[in-house]
This record gives structure tokens, C-alpha cells and sequence, in this order.
């Protein structure tokens, strides 16, 4: 199995009239004079690498005890040889790593899976499991039959953007079927029973209990004690590992049980099920930097040392059955020099930047107003917007007008809890509005008024989730060089909760920028660049109190640009020099792979 960190074409117009992909519409009337656009060079994809992990001894035994039920089956054994595989999502595309390694891209999903959680053979036909996908707008589908290549769709549901966590523990109902188990950013806890069914896969929910929001990772473990009946697992943002038992009833655990400590420094922790044939399911966990290890389980939630199975693993950016809360909308860093050149930047997962690739010829983008958001339409790719002679223009539609007098634009991500990538807009007189996108982010809903004062900040940033609810918030900084959280609440008429203080100090930095999540663990990350150029990443915790960790160099030679511009432009740029000239002469249309 190859993997990949190829992302899918994208497009961004730089011109003075601007070039839209489809049908090549212009902004403004272009003169006869004005250059035919025309595709740039592409964006040169990472070299491929091949995914696997070491393989245990296998012993072949089972306990008696609920062996051939779906608390012990394995949830994603896509080969047919017992043992669980690993199905992970890299950008758009999701592949597969078997333990005969024969592993490849998974085919048949029709949309971007945010999360992929394998359920076993739901139909008990043999044919292989059957595995649920989540897409970012909260469409379900259940896939059947998969083998390490192909899947074929069975049903969709829609109405689940309302989680920010699902997964599964295993068969929790005793009919030997793994059941769902969904969470809410307001803590409540919902289990769906499977009927083994495709026409309606799940019995209507049914309420667990409140609370579980002081987890950031729930992990589906299968049958840890020999009941019978699906466990799992869940972390505390500290390292606080807990146990769940079944209690033999769907609608109800037993109490928890401390079983580790320390386990915050993995960023996705996954339930494998029983990997080396003694009966008891295992772990797999992701390091920061990447390494895979695996814990072997003795019962009751325990598990023995750990061992490395695995390296490079950082570039996976979700992996089918991780218990934590997935990132989408952001992968990478677009860039322009003094010159007006683009470049793109890849994330790694690990916290660390890629080398950069050059995009198109030099000097194209010069005087271009660009701003890049969280995606807008149907995939995971970041959106560059433009406002060219006070329209607004995306590589998809041209969104409208009067925008001249907005001088900041934001793109944190779905605001309004419907799935969509939205974005804010500050004006000159300091009113921010919120612009809610359809599916395809061709057109925008009426503009909804977040409130004024906003020009207080001399840098407002957002991309993705800082308090580990799952919801999309801000960060903004003021004069002073205090930095404030806007936890986001999922609501279009009031997108904000009251503003939390982070710190102060933060005016020691000449640029901040939010990245998204750029350490893999699905939690939103900031970087600043200080007065002598050194980048640092203050990596996100996952907690409204303590929204970040103690900043990490990550580069250093960032003074060479007079004004940065990360995959996230709002006032205060990253990694692009944007100089506010005109420059009539180049129009082109501009490919990222």
C-alpha cells in the first residue's frame, strides 16, 4: 500500500481582472489588451511513501467468553485473515494498510469522509465489515462488503453535524452486532443499536447520560473484561486515560476506572481490537512526531508496555476508529514573496512545515488581495478568496459585491453548526459580519451582524476548534497585546460566545496566524513570528481556560517578509509578502496539486 500526500487540484486567480476556473469569467470588463489566463505550473506532490506497521506475534487463542461475539470480533478486518486493518483518510482520499499489506487507495465513497468508523460484519453475510463514514455537512454512510480496496454504499442518513464525536465500542445490545455511540458539544451522550439491516441500520437513539464533554478522545475498544458486551476508552486533555465497562445494557455504563496517566502525548489513539490473538483487544497510538505504537491488552482495560510498530504515520490525518475529535478545511500554507510569487506549504501532522513548492511563474500574484478560508464546498482544501474592484470572487463563483469596504476576512469553519464553511468580515467602521456558504460554496446566505467594535484587534485568526467542543472559534489580539478566545456556539445569530482572556504579552510578535491543526490531533493550532523572524506554534490543548501549550520553534529567516500570509489571511498574514500595489499586467489561473 502507497501512501501519499497528493492534494487534489485547487485553484486561486491573481489578476487585476480575475480569471474564475469554469467558463473563465472575468471580473470587471477586461480590455482587449488584457492576457488570455492560462493554467501555472502544479504543485509537485510529496513523494509517496509506503504505510505499515509492524505486526505482533499472533498466539490464536480466544477466550471462551464472548469470543464470537462482536465485543472481540474484529471491527475492520478488511482481508479476511482475522485481524483488524487500518482504514485513515489523507486529505479527500482514504486508503487502506492490511496486515498482509496489501493495502491500497479505498474506492466507492461518494463524499469527503471527516471520520471513518469500521463496524465488522454488520450483515453477518461473511463478506467483509461494513464501515460508517462521516461527512463534514453530517451525512452518515454506511458502506458493506469492504475489502482493502472497495466498499459499496448501503444507506445515508443525514442530521449528524449535531456530534462531534461517533464511534463505536463494539456490540454493546448483546446481538452481535457493534452499535454507535455519538456525542454532542454539549456533553450528552446518544447510542444508536444496530439492527443489521441496510434499509435502517440503527434503532432510534437513546440518551446515555450527560457530562462526557470533559473528554477530548473516546475510543471504541470491543470487549475488554470477557462479558461479551463492547468497552471503551476515554481521555481527559491532560492524559487521564479512563475505562468504561458495559454494564449489559445499550442505555447505560458502569463507572469509570482510571487505567493510565500521561497518554496526552499521543494525538490519535485507536481502538485495533484483538491484534494479537490472546482474546483482549489492543491499541494502536500516534506519537507527535509521527511513530505508531501499539499497546497489548490483559483485561478490564489494562494494557502492557508499549511497543513501536510503526514510523511516519504523522501525515495520516485520520485514522478509521481514533477516538479524537477530526480537523478538516485546512492543509496547507500558501505563500507570496516580495516578488508576488506563490508558493505552497504542506503540514506534515507533526507540528512542522514541509519544504515549499513555487505555484506558477514568479511575480504573478503581486497586488492581488487574497484571503484563504476553510474550505467552502463539498471537500477538506482550504478556498482562496479575492476582492477584485469590490467584488468578492472564489475559484468556484462570484460571491458579490460592496465588498471594498471590508478590510478583513476570516475563515474559521462552519459556524452555524450546519456543516458548511462559513466565514467573517470585518468592515472599515469595525462591524464584523458572519457569511454563511451553501453546500458548494458558490453563493453566500444574507450576511448576519456579529457586532461592532472590532477594530479594537490588530489581528483577529480562526481555523478550527480551540476549546475542544468541536465548534469553530476566533482568536483575536488587541493594541495592548492581549489575546482573547471567542469560543464559537454553533448559532448564526450570535456565532460567539463572551471573549475568554488567553494572555497577554502576545504584541511581542510581529505576525499571528492560525494554521488550523497542524500537530494531527484535530485541535486548532496559532503560530507567531517574533521581531527576528523566528515561527513558533502554540499547539491547541483542547480547554477553554488553557487553550494552549507552551509555544514550540518551528523556523527560523521569517523577517525576509515584509508582511507573512498563512492559509488564513485576516489582517495580520503569514508566510506571503503582500505588497498593495496595482499590477494590471498578469491575469492567470493558478493549479495547486
Amino acid at each position: 500500500m502507497l501512501f501519499t500526500r497528493s492534494r487534489r487540484a485547487r485553484r486561486v486567480a491573481t489578476c487585476t481582472a480575475l480569471a474564475l476556473s469554469a467558463g473563465m469569467v472575468l471580473a470587471g470588463t477586461a480590455s482587449a489588451d488584457t492576457p488570455a489566463p492560462r493554467p501555472a505550473a502544479e504543485k509537485p506532490a510529496p513523494a509517496a511513501e509506503p504505510l505499515e506497521r509492524v505486526l505482533p506475534p499472533y498466539e490464536g487463542t480466544a477466550r471462551a467468553t464472548g469470543a464470537s461475539n462482536a465485543g472481540t470480533a474484529p471491527r475492520s478486518d478488511l482481508d479476511g485473515d482475522g485481524r483488524g486493518d487500518l482504514v485513515y483518510r489523507v486529505g479527500d482520499k482514504v486508503y487502506t494498510s492490511t496486515t498482509q499489506k496489501q493495502g491500497s487507495e479505498f474506492s466507492g465513497f461518494n463524499e469527503f469522509a471527516e471520520d471513518i468508523i469500521p463496524l465488522g460484519d454488520q450483515d453477518k453475510n461473511g463478506s467483509g465489515p461494513e464501515v460508517l463514514t462521516v461527512s463534514k455537512f453530517g451525512a452518515v454512510t454506511l458502506y458493506g462488503d469492504a475489502s482493502p480496496s472497495y466498499a459499496y454504499q448501503r444507506w445515508s442518513g443525514a442530521g449528524w453535524q449535531i456530534y462531534n464525536k461517533i464511534f463505536s465500542p463494539g456490540d454493546i445490545s448483546g446481538d452481535g452486532r457493534a452499535d454507535v455511540l455519538a456525542r454532542t458539544p454539549s456533553g450528552e451522550l446518544w447510542v444508536y443499536v444496530s439492527t443489521g439491516t441496510y434499509g435502517a441500520p440503527f434503532h432510534a437513539r437513546q440518551k446515555v447520560g450527560n457530562g462526557w464533554g470533559v473528554y477530548d478522545h473516546l475510543i471504541g475498544l470491543g470487549d475488554s473484561d470477557g462479558d461479551g458486551r463492547g468497552d471503551f476508552l476515554a481521555r481527559t486533555p491532560s492524559g487521564a486515560l479512563f475505562y468504561y465497562g458495559s454494564t449489559g445494557s445499550p442505555y447505560s455504563v458502569k463507572a469509570r476506572k482510571q487505567v493510565g496517566y500521561g497518554w496526552q502525548e499521543f494525538n490519535q489513539i485507536v481502538g485495533i481490537d484483538d491484534d494479537n490473538g490472546n482474546g483482549v483487544p489492543d491499541l494502536l497510538a500516534r506519537g507527535s512526531d509521527g511513530t505508531l505504537w501499539e499497546y497489548f491488552g490483559t483485561g478490564s482495560g489494562h494494557f502492557t508496555a508499549r511497543k513501536q510498530v510503526g514510523s511516519k504515520w504523522g501525515g495520516a490525518y485520520q485514522i478509521g476508529g481514533a477516538g479524537n475529535v477530526p480537523a478538516h478545511g485546512k492543509e496547507g500554507l500558501l505563500a507570496r514573496d516580495k516578488a508576488g510569487s506563490l508558493y505552497w506549504y504542506n503540514t506534515l501532522g507533526t507540528g512542522k512545515l514541509s519544504p515549499r513548492d513555487q505555484l506558477g511563474e514568479t511575480g504573478e500574484a503581486a497586488g492581488a488581495t487574497l484571503y484563504e478560508v476553510n474550505s467552502l464546498d463539498r471537500d477538506s482544501v482550504s478556498d482562496t478568496l479575492q476582492i477584485f474592484q469590490g467584488g468578492l470572487y472564489s475559484m468556484n463563483a462570484y460571491l458579490g459585491s460592496g465588498w471594498g469596504s471590508i478590510n478583513l476576512i476570516a475563515g474559521p469553519g462552519d459556524l452555524n453548526g450546519d456543516g458548511t464553511g462559513d466565514f467573517v468580515a470585518r468592515d472599515k467602521s469595525g462591524v464584523l459580519w458572519l457569511y454563511r456558504s451553501n453546500y458548494d460554496g458558490t453563493a453566500l446566505h444574507a450576511r448576519v451582524r456579529v457586532g461592532g467594535g472590532w477594530n479594537a484587534y490588530n489581528a483577529i485568526v480562526g481555523s478550527g476548534d480551540y476549546t475542544g467542543d468541536g465548534r469553530n472559534d476566533l482568536v483575536a489580539r488587541d493594541k495592548s497585546g492581549v489575546l482573547w478566545l471567542y469560543p464559537g456556539t454553533g448559532q448564526a445569530g450570535s456565532p460567539f460566545h463572551a471573549r475568554v482572556r488567553i494572555g497577554g504579552g502576545w504584541n511581542s510578535y510581529t505576525k499571528l496566524a492560525a494554521p488550523g491543526d497542524i500537530t494531527g490531533d484535530g485541535k486548532g493550532d496559532l503560530v507567531a513570528v517574533n521581531s527576528g523572524g523566528e515561527l513558533f506554534r502554540y499547539s491547541g490543548t483542547g480547554e477553554k481556560g488553557n487553550a494552549f501549550k507552551p509555544r514550540v520553534s518551528i523556523g527560523h529567516g521569517y523577517q525576509t517578509y515584509n508582511s507573512l500570509y498563512f492559509a488564513k489571511l485576516i489582517g495580520v498574514p503569514f508566510i506571503a509578502v503582500m505588497p498593495r500595489t496595482t499590477s494590471p499586467e498578469k491575469c492567470r489561473v493558478i493549479e495547486f496539486h
